[in-house]
């Protein structure tokens, strides 16, 4: 007898192997820190060391995008009046010009 819960009509495909993918997030965080090499940020959300993430910015009323490689992550436990969340260090991998021309 079919479970009610199954809705599934089609036959089903094994995989062997892995398949890859991506996730895209649109996370506002706090840049604590920045520099011409990268930046420190504070997020509620974790993001795995050594992966590569476009980064907005915005410089003077524009939106400037820019590579950058997650390079360190740390948890920060909720305190008082403060919840939960991660400190994380980002190294600009390409930098455009406008925001160069900023940070000095």
């Amino acid at each position: 007898m079919k479970s009610l819960g199954d809705r599934r009509t089609a036959v089903r495909l094994e995989i062997v192997g892995s398949l890859w993918g991506t996730l895209q997030m649109m996370e506002t965080t706090r840049v604590l820190n920045i520099s011409r090499g990268g930046a420190l940020i504070r997020s509620a959300v974790p993001i795995p060391a050594d992966s590569a993430a476009p980064i907005k910015v915005t410089v003077d009323g524009q939106q400037v995008t820019l590579d950058a490689r997650v390079r360190h992550m740390k948890h920060v436990p909720a305190d008082v009046g403060e919840p939960a969340h991660y400190l994380i260090g980002l190294e600009f991998v390409s930098m455009p010009a406008t925001l160069a021309m900023a940070l000095e």
